[in-house]
């Protein structure tokens, strides 16, 4: 059975088949990768914390990256590992560039009777402070772990780490959320 175009635009990790053909130069295979890749990246970096117009320039700088140095990757089943080097390192660039807490948007908040929001709005912005008191690399984890519900494994994957150290660095990360929003708590 194949796969039809849509299908394969969804899978994630691409097959090590459409990896080497992308590298390769296949246009139709490495288009299908960045079709996959896109919405992963704009998640990836939304989750950390940009804009969401950032977010997307940030996935479109990564793509490019992606596409100009793709025949270089030896290994294609370092491909996802790969992928994501260049996506925290369009990220960090990113982060030296702006270094400006405007730059980061509040979260949708639903709508609700008056005390609600006000509740709301006072816990969310708690949250966003703890959030943004963290280190890039906690909120990706935070992010990765608990909002793409990702494995360990998979996290490791993407960040070229252990398992074990994925682990323990997203339990560190929490922990430190949760020292940034208890601090926050006390001072208001």
């Amino acid at each position: 059975m194949t796969e039809s175009a849509g299908d394969r635009s969804s899978t994630w990790p691409p097959s090590l088949e459409a990896i080497e053909q992308a590298r390769n130069g296949n246009n139709s295979a490495l288009a299908d990768i960045l079709r996959a890749g896109h919405p992963r990246l704009v998640a990836y970096f939304s989750g950390a914390g940009p804009q969401r117009a950032d977010a997307e320039d940030l996935a479109a700088h990564t793509l490019e990256a992606v596409v100009t140095s793709i025949h270089r990757l030896k290994n294609p089943d370092a491909f996802e590992g790969w992928f994501w080097q260049i996506a925290r390192y369009s990220f960090r660039g990113w982060i030296r560039k702006t270094r400006r807490p405007d730059r980061f948007e509040p979260s949708y908040i639903p709508d609700r009777n008056a005390e609600d929001k006000v509740e709301l709005n006072d816990e969310h912005t708690q949250i966003r402070q703890a959030l943004a008191a963290l280190s890039p690399k906690d909120r990706s984890l935070l992010w990765l772990r608990d909002v793409e519900d990702l494995s360990y494994e998979e996290i490791g994957g993407r960040l070229g780490s252990a398992i074990g150290t994925v682990r323990v660095a997203c339990h560190r990360a929490r922990k430190r959320l949760e020292e940034a929003y208890a601090a926050l708590e006390q001072d208001a």
